[in-house]
């Protein structure tokens, strides 16, 4: 697929292959070339970093963007379903870069149109760009991604770029710890994966707890727009 929907939809090789990409293009041996190629930026929910990652990056590929901010300024004002939004915006881009407030919007969205669409954050579902951009800054420091004890703590039942790493690090068998209190603790749906695929996991409620068994600490807001 030319869709980047969730983590759980790469391979561990797709996966490394990100990591390689990335490193060649920071040392400057790759060069990709989006010269008349043009994304349409579509966030329905608030973005600083995400938004201004995609645009400058778009543009320093020598790509541009069309950008679709909110709805106030758009048809959808008077009616107009997502999917019509979609399947218009999709006559003008080469691809589509999406950010909603409801889960399952970004895979809905690629069964909708036919040009790629990359999940720039669904709900309190799934990030994965921010995934691999946290995968990329985790090879960098550790020099690998297996083998990790890896500490998550904040908002996990509502962060969705946690979702996204935890299941993208499933691919290098990881040990877990889980740190929230127990009303934002980790989606069951997700811990029911991890037992699943024999992964070692451990839920905590304070931060300092075993923090000196980490080789990671991976901390999130809280996401008060979800509650």
């Amino acid at each position: 697929t030319n869709n980047l929907i969730s983590m759980r939809d790469l391979t561990k090789e797709e996966i490394m292959l990100f990591m390689e990409t990335a490193a060649k293009i920071e040392k400057g041996e790759l060069n990709p070339n989006m010269e008349r190629k043009l994304a349409a930026l579509m966030f329905y929910e608030p973005s600083t970093r995400t938004h201004f990652s995609f645009a400058t990056a778009m543009k320093k590929l020598g790509g541009q963007t069309i950008t679709m901010r909110g709805t106030q300024n758009s048809s959808v004002q008077k009616g107009e379903s997502f999917a019509d939004t979609l399947q218009t915006l999709a006559q003008y881009a080469d691809i589509i870069v999406l950010r909603t407030g409801i889960e399952g919007s970004a895979r809905y969205a690629a069964e909708v149109v036919d040009i790629p669409v990359v999940n720039a954050g669904d709900g309190a579902n799934q990030h994965p760009t921010q995934a691999l951009l946290d995968l990329y800054s985790i090879i960098k420091t550790q020099g690998t991604l297996e083998n990790l004890n890896i500490g998550v703590a904040g908002d996990l039942r509502f962060g969705r770029t946690v979702h996204s790493l935890v299941y993208s690090l499933s691919e290098f068998n990881p040990k877990f710890k889980f740190i929230s209190p127990s009303f934002l603790q980790m989606p069951s749906y997700i811990k029911d994966d991890l037992v699943s695929q024999n992964i070692e996991f451990e839920e905590l409620q304070e931060i300092d707890q075993k923090i000196e068994e980490l080789d990671v600490l991976y901390v999130t807001r809280v996401q008060r727009e979800r509650f």
